[in-house]
């Protein structure tokens, strides 16, 4: 079984050494900017595009 890592995990790994403390500012700076972190919800588990999916997504300006 995989391991599950927390949001602050996952912005502390992205720096060297496991930076906490930046995370920890990141977060709050997010807060404070009105945004959140949430749960990733398992019914909407990333999913394979086919390039039909894109093709009706393109708007044409010609």
């Amino acid at each position: 079984m995989a391991r599950k890592l927390t949001p602050r995990e996952v912005i502390a790994r992205s720096y060297p050494s496991w930076d906490y403390a930046m995370a920890d500012r990141l977060i709050a700076w997010l807060d404070h900017c009105g945004y959140e972190i949430a749960e990733k919800r398992q019914d909407i588990a990333a999913t394979a595009v086919t390039s039909e999916d894109l093709q009706s997504q393109i708007v044409s300006t010609c």
